[in-house]
């Protein structure tokens, strides 16, 4: 398997998830604050068809509240070359036109034994504080203004799968700003057509967007997603509506498969495990 296969998967997951234990699944009631609605998936993931990854991640909003955790981890045979394991959480409030993030946390694990720890912290105008474990080095500073107003990796996953929504006329147009402490870049969904699928593992068949998903650089440490000479190969995804049985008034855009046709095989995340409020989604019909 080549190393340019294994970066751009690397993005893949990135796009997916982004990594900690789980929150209690189920929909509650939330007391003064309004009910509570949970998320909750998982993705397994293939390059050329063998398996080297799964993620998964589990969310919590109350009123304008919310918790989520996620963790990502390679398997098989990617182990060889790319072992990691990340675990994060993070947490923040959500209104109907932005997504604050009050901190988040991430702790990765690499097959070398090496460990990354890192905190940010957040306030309304973005980023406020780092602190990074082993500290991380300064030859690519980020300027303040480029910052503003993003967010980290987890609660943008958060804000992508909740967004989509909010403009009927443009679905799937929508633009996660991402700063992770090292870099500052977009996750950048844009709406190629309305279809209908069925996955082969029986998770999901219905009405679905396709959008494509482009990952862009903008400040920071470089991603060496490919070789030189190489295009990162475009990313699409299947994204389906499902809405809160507990707060009808909310509701997810979840990309329940994402894949890139590489030179090297076809890269694919196919969500095996889908809950809101704790009910399957195969159950809801």
């Amino acid at each position: 398997m080549r190393f340019v296969t294994l970066k751009a998967a690397g993005v893949l997951v990135a796009v997916v998830a982004l990594s900690g234990p789980a929150y209690s699944a189920g929909g509650e009631d939330g007391g003064d604050n309004g009910p509570a609605s949970t998320l909750e998936f998982t993705y397994h993931l293939y390059a050329g068809g063998i398996p080297f990854g799964k993620a998964s991640m589990t969310a919590r909003l109350q009123g304008e509240d919310y918790k989520a955790s996620a963790p990502v981890e390679t398997q098989g045979i990617i182990n060889k070359f790319w072992q990691s394991k990340i675990e994060t959480a993070s947490n923040g409030t959500i209104g109907d036109t932005r997504l604050t993030p009050s901190e988040y946390d991430s702790f990765t694990t690499r097959r070398s034994g090496q460990r990354q720890e890192v905190t940010l912290k957040f306030d309304a105008d973005g980023p406020s504080g780092m602190l990074a474990n082993p500290a991380y080095d300064n030859r690519f500073p980020i300027p303040d203004d480029v910052k503003k107003a993003s967010l980290d990796p987890l609660s943008a996953v958060l804000y992508l799968t909740t967004s989509y929504q909010k403009n009927a006329e443009k679905p799937c147009q929508v633009t996660a700003p991402i700063f992770d402490g090292r870099r500052r870049y977009d996750i950048v969904f844009n709406f190629v057509k309305k279809t209908d699928v069925k996955m082969d593992n029986g998770l999901y068949s219905g009405p679905a967007l396709v959008c494509q998903v482009q990952y862009k650089q903008v400040a920071g440490y470089e991603q060496r997603i490919v070789q030189n000479g190489h295009q990162m190969p475009k990313i699409y995804a299947w994204v389906a509506s499902f809405q809160s049985q507990t707060d009808p008034s909310r509701h997810y855009m979840v990309p329940v498969r994402l894949w890139a046709e590489s030179d090297f095989g076809i890269i694919v995340a196919v969500m095996d495990e889908l809950k809101v409020d704790g009910t399957d989604v195969k159950k809801l019909g």
